[in-house]
């Protein structure tokens, strides 16, 4: 108390702080497992859709293809994760998204790494709290490589829905031709680049052990997630039990995917304006942060040190927060 009253803070406020922290926080989980559940329940059909697709026998090799890829350069590593992380099936698939050759393994231990060095510099450089340290180690740390692998799998999606709709093209040309199914993902596999053609010639190599294809291209559509693959693989899952003429839903589904991609980049220019906002106003107390601390440590040490600084940081982290997800959140439109 007495400490308190010395940096001129009640007991009062620092409840109130605490209460408004905690507040903001529980409104932005709300907010965050709403849209959570939301994503479940269209995942739940997803893979309702796939589990058509099995059969009693094809599992066993299924469990296999699953057994030699998850085999990594840290086996033992990634088994205890797998065993003891909540979320690890969503950073593997986040990984396999986007395209990086890391095992779970390899992934958490570069995270700790990078933890380890920030609690590095924040401690014994900087001179911060040990809680200062460990938060801000464990923020970077966990925040990072996730942030990191996330834009990749952005970036490696764009870049795949870019070179989709020449894809199922290649594909109409070739079953117009006379080619069966198997042979024009082959031809798509050989003739369009990566990341669409390394996503079929995968897709072409399960095939090639006796996996149906339905299935083969569920399994490879978890390493790029995207819904232009899924429209994809749920209208052959159609015409396959309906009939019909698939060279002619290929063409209307080529002809949907350009129009999505138009209207995609018309939604960016739109929302340019607001998505260069979010990144200026979330970035700027950071930037001023770093520099003050480079230039006058003395004048911006008392945020760390002392129990008002500690305070308001704590409060100013929760309102940043929750303004950076909703300006994130009026800034992105699904198409």
């Amino acid at each position: 108390m007495n400490a308190l009253a010395d940096h001129g803070l009640g007991i009062d406020m620092v409840v109130a702080y605490i209460a408004l922290g905690i507040g903001m926080t529980i409104l932005a989980l709300g907010v965050v497992f709403g849209g959570f559940f939301a994503e479940r329940r269209l995942r739940d059909r997803l893979e309702e859709l796939k589990s058509r697709t099995r059969s009693g026998h094809r599992a066993i090799q299924m469990a296999t293809l699953r057994r030699a890829e998850n085999v990594g350069r840290l086996a033992t590593v990634d088994r205890l994760l797998w065993r003891w992380l909540p979320n690890a099936g969503s950073i593997r698939r986040k990984l396999q998204a986007s395209g990086m050759k890391v095992s779970l393994g390899e992934f958490a231990l570069a995270a700790l790494a990078l933890a380890l060095a920030v609690a590095f510099v924040l401690k014994v450089l900087l001179g911060l709290p040990s809680l200062v340290a460990f938060l801000g180690a464990l923020a970077i740390g966990a925040g990072v490589p996730n942030f990191v692998v996330g834009r990749k799998a952005r970036r490696r999606g764009q870049k795949f829905n870019l070179l989709f709709p020449e894809a199922v093209d290649l594909m109409v040309r070739a079953l117009r031709a006379g080619l069966p199914v198997q042979e024009a993902l082959g031809n798509v596999a050989r003739d369009i680049k990566d990341p669409v053609g390394s996503i079929f010639l995968q897709a072409q190599q399960e095939i090639q052990l006796g996996v149906p294809i339905e299935t083969a291209l569920w399994r490879v559509a978890q390493t790029v997630q995207t819904d232009e693959f899924n429209f994809l693989i749920v209208a052959m899952s159609i015409q396959r039990d309906t009939g019909g003429n698939l060279a002619e839903t290929l063409a209307n589904l080529s002809a949907l995917l350009r129009a999505r991609q138009q209207l995609r980049l018309k939604i960016r220019a739109f929302t340019s304006e607001a998505r260069a906002t979010m990144l200026i106003m979330s970035g700027l107390p950071f930037v001023v942060c770093g520099l003050l601390l480079v230039v006058s440590p003395s004048y911006i040490k008392p945020l760390f040190t002392t129990t008002t600084g500690l305070t308001v940081a704590a409060a100013a982290g929760c309102s940043m927060a929750i303004g950076i997800f909703i300006m994130n959140k009026i800034a992105t439109i699904k198409v």
